[in-house]
């Protein structure tokens, strides 16, 4: 197939998923190719502006499906996972996630709001970086 051939000359996979839709058949299909030519994958979740803008999902119900997107698509790399590459599964924190729209020509990473955040209020990046995903949250009462 196309996908098999273009990734015999590349190093690495953008894998995007759209917001909306989730994972699905191609997703499986693109992982599973790409996971057998032993091409570490990159998950894109795309379409985020009309998770926004369009559906007026909260910001607590955006961060949920970015977890079911992300566990699902790990999900299917572990099921192709092979002895000779193992820990090829996507976490936003260490990098190998991001989060856009194409259409709107923007994304972003955690590092890249760690960076920003860090060099503005002068935090150590890597501690900002675990504090940026997961079950972490801001009281504003607390100031913590």
């Amino acid at each position: 197939s196309e996908v098999t051939a273009a990734l015999r000359v590349t190093d690495g996979a953008l894998v995007v998923v759209d917001f909306v839709e989730g994972v699905c058949v191609q997703t499986e299909t693109v992982l599973r190719q790409a996971l057998q030519e032993k091409i570490k994958p990159i998950l894109m979740i795309n379409k985020v502006d009309r998770a926004i803008h369009e559906l007026m999902v909260d910001s607590e119900a955006i961060y949920q499906k970015f977890v079911k997107i992300i566990e699902n698509a790990n999900v299917i790399i572990s099921t192709y996972q092979t002895e000779d590459m193992p820990n090829n599964q996507v976490y936003p924190e260490k990098g190998t996630v991001a989060f856009g729209s194409a259409i709107q020509g923007w994304a972003f990473t955690i590092e890249n709001f760690a960076k920003m955040y860090a060099k503005k209020f002068n935090l150590d990046e890597g501690a900002l970086v675990k504090k940026l995903w997961g079950d972490n949250y801001y009281d504003p009462d607390a100031k913590k």
